[in-house]
């Protein structure tokens, strides 16, 4: 087909006119959707880029901005232009990878649902997909945990707090276990689930950021099968779930029964 042109290429008919509209410039168009390829590539190879230097990283030192343009294979202005900031672009990338670990706990919450169809899921299982994931992957080397841990260091030097406010803000996915560990644990008010819901995340975190408090704290060592520490939080969280002593509450003050579907 190589030479014949679009008309032969279309049936041998001469004259041919594609339906274009009016003032349409195919040549420009092609143009426009090279550029809009170029600058989504570019924006992805930056935030592949910035992940991977900082999960090479000796220390937060070793995150410059030479480093990451030179792996991503692009100037200083592609930073300027799609992010505004070296720090919005850490930020970008932490969002991106905050978005599979939630994908991983929301995979584990629904096999606890599945599970425990037609009854509510257990608290235990639904604790354990909360938790669980982040805590894998702080102890695995290969895994992009690296990049929470240079954005935590990054908001305490920062002086533009709303650079991160929409990830803190992002707590839809919290919502979906509020709902959950609300089934499994009716006898507590949603404020109630929340709270407890709260401090879970607070011990994870202090585990994920302060381990070696928590190692002289505890007399125990962190290192090694994560799923020991699993275990052992998963069983501290539960409790709080527990059905108090005392009367029950009103059938009217339970939660309403929803499908069981994440």
């Amino acid at each position: 087909m190589a030479g014949q042109g679009l008309a032969s290429a279309c049936g041998g008919k001469t004259g041919f006119v594609p339906p274009w509209p009016p003032g349409f410039n195919p040549t420009s168009h092609l143009s426009v959707m090279t550029a809009r390829m170029t600058t989504k590539n570019t924006r992805e190879r930056l935030l592949d880029s910035v992940e991977a230097v900082i999960r090479e990283a000796a220390g937060p030192e070793d995150v410059t901005v030479r480093r990451i343009i030179a792996r991503a294979d692009t100037n200083i202005s592609s930073i300027s232009y799609h992010f505004t900031s070296l720090e919005r672009l850490v930020v970008a990338c932490a969002m991106r990878v905050y978005r599979r670990l939630n994908v991983e706990r929301l995979t584990e919450l629904q096999e606890a649902v599945d599970a425990a169809r037609p009854g509510p899921p257990e608290t235990r299982r639904i604790v354990r997909a909360l938790i669980g994931p982040s805590l894998r992957w702080s102890h695995d080397p290969a895994s992009p945990y690296a990049v929470f841990h240079y954005l935590n260091h990054l908001t305490s030097l920062s002086d533009h707090p709303d650079s991160f406010r929409d990830m803190i803000n992002d707590v839809d996915h919290h919502m979906t276990f509020v709902h959950y560990l609300h089934q499994a644990a009716p006898w507590f008010t949603e404020s109630q689930i929340r709270w407890r819901l709260t401090a879970a995340l607070g011990v994870r975190s202090q585990i994920t950021r302060q381990p070696t408090r928590v190692e002289v704290l505890t007399g125990e060592s962190l290192t090694g099968d994560p799923e020991h520490i699993i275990d052992t939080l998963c069983e501290i969280i539960e409790a709080t779930f527990q059905r108090p002593p005392g009367p029950r509450r009103k059938l009217s003050d339970a939660v309403p029964r929803v499908s069981n579907s994440v």
